[in-house]
């Protein structure tokens, strides 16, 4: 196989040193690498991105301090709904299972901004209580990369009324 790849790309070099400029110039575009399309790397990102928010929202409503803690950067620092802030030992010392969640369930994300180590994600988070009272928020969070790993450095979330 490697034998037959060498021939063929040695005949393809000399039919490219006798070709026409313009089969030339075809020849060096297909040999560039590709850039990639700004608006499927940020689809691809916003889909990354929602997976942890799943990921975290349900070692969160578990009381899943491990997963959530493997997520969370060191120097986070969240605003939680009624306005409190938070860092990453606050949050995980308030992280306890959930018994009053009927149902969640995050909507409408969408990765605003974002380049190689960060990235801001929006949604929204629905939930139902057993009581079947129903709240949603807005909810902004900033990634950083770290160590190839996307991390939470910080939550804004704001009750829609």
């Amino acid at each position: 196989m490697a034998t037959l790849s060498l021939c063929n790309l040695t005949d393809k070099s000399k039919e490219t040193n006798n070709s026409s400029p313009s089969d030339q110039k075809n020849s060096q575009a297909l040999a560039e690498p590709q850039k990639s399309d700004p608006q499927s790397d940020r689809a691809a990102l916003t889909v990354e991105l929602m997976k942890i928010e799943y990921t975290i929202t349900t070692a969160s409503y578990a009381g899943d301090i491990s997963t959530l803690a493997s997520y969370v950067a060191d120097d986070y620092s969240g605003t939680t709904v009624d306005g409190k802030t938070q860092n990453k030992n606050q949050l995980l010392a308030s992280t306890k299972p959930d018994t009053i969640t009927k149902s969640w369930k995050i909507i409408d994300g969408q990765v605003v901004s974002s380049n190689e180590d960060s990235a801001v994600l929006n949604y929204t988070q629905q939930q139902t209580l057993k009581d079947g009272r129903t709240f949603s928020a807005r909810v902004t969070d900033t990634f950083v990369k770290r160590d190839g790993r996307w991390l939470i450095k910080s939550e804004q979330a704001t009750l829609v009324r």
